[in-house]
């Protein structure tokens, strides 16, 4: 599946406003959020179960980064 810039563009705005996103991509759930000074985590879970708190459950999560590029950036990450 081919993205576009305005798709990249969007969600790289509703990262930036609400400092967090959580999306599912190729069967797999992604969490992407703020740091304070590293630029953007990006964790992989196989499921999108959640504690009694609202967060995903670390027993879930296969991978995990650091993107110190922009929103955008770590939307393209994600994604690739």
């Amino acid at each position: 599946m081919k993205y576009i810039e305005k798709d990249l563009t969007l969600l790289a705005n509703v990262l930036k406003t609400n400092k967090s996103l959580d999306l599912k991509h190729k069967g797999q759930f992604y969490q992407i959020f703020e740091s304070d000074d590293l630029g953007y985590i990006i964790n992989i879970y196989t499921s999108n179960e959640r504690d009694e708190n609202g967060d995903l459950l670390d027993s879930n999560m296969i991978d995990g980064g650091i993107c110190t590029g922009s929103a955008k950036d770590a939307i393209n990450f994600m994604i690739s």
